[in-house]
């Protein structure tokens, strides 16, 4: 049985109705997904992308991009961890998304939106140095080992320890381990890029 304890109950049952393990009619699990959709169910991954987007690929596209490789993922039944809710399976893809779209615009920044930060901030030099530690800082994480980097990405969104524990499925003992390596390994890569400035 799959588990989705921090899910509504209308959300939870239309889950369940999108894995093909569960329901063998395609239509009504496309049905199930719109439903799904218009209930909100993707508002916490958008939330999630908000928070981790630091690229000049739009939130919504990036949104989009992640609800179509998830179906592709249920309907080929490879949603199949039973300690992981369905939102974090879809903020883990989006995670990968958000990074790819790192990669492909890595080093390159859209003229008009750095000159319209400049006029709005005053300051090329913080401007410049800002937007680098942002660069920076999004590169450190993706070189964490994934356990560790969801770790401080939901740590950085406001999760408790235990909160933690419970949506990745491990002790709460072990969060503290990840959050307290993964501050220090972010740091250091902080403290790399401010001695290479």
């Amino acid at each position: 049985m799959v588990v989705y304890s921090s899910l509504p109950v209308s959300l939870h049952s239309l889950v369940l109705r999108m894995l093909p393990v569960r329901n063998e009619d395609p239509a009504d699990r496309i049905r199930a997904w719109n439903e799904w959709l218009s209930f909100g169910g993707s508002d916490p991954v958008l939330k999630f992308i908000r928070w981790s987007n630091g690229t000049t690929t739009d939130d919504e596209e990036i949104l989009q991009e992640t609800l179509i490789l998830g179906y592709l993922k249920v309907e080929r039944r490879e949603y199949q961890d039973r300690n992981l809710p369905f939102t974090a399976f879809l903020k883990k893809i989006a995670w990968y998304k958000i990074m790819e779209a790192s990669r492909k615009h890595a080093g390159q920044v859209p003229l008009d939106d750095f000159y319209e930060v400049l006029a709005e901030e005053g300051e090329e030099h913080e401007v410049a140095e800002h937007w680098k530690e942002h660069e920076a800082l999004h590169q450190a994480l993706a070189q964490l080992p994934p356990r560790r980097a969801r770790v401080m990405v939901l740590y950085e969104d406001g999760y408790s320890t235990a909160e933690i524990a419970q949506h990745l499925g491990i002790k709460e003992e072990l969060v503290r381990k990840e959050k307290s390596l993964g501050l220090r390994q972010l740091r250091d890569a902080m403290r790399h890029v401010a001695l290479a400035g």
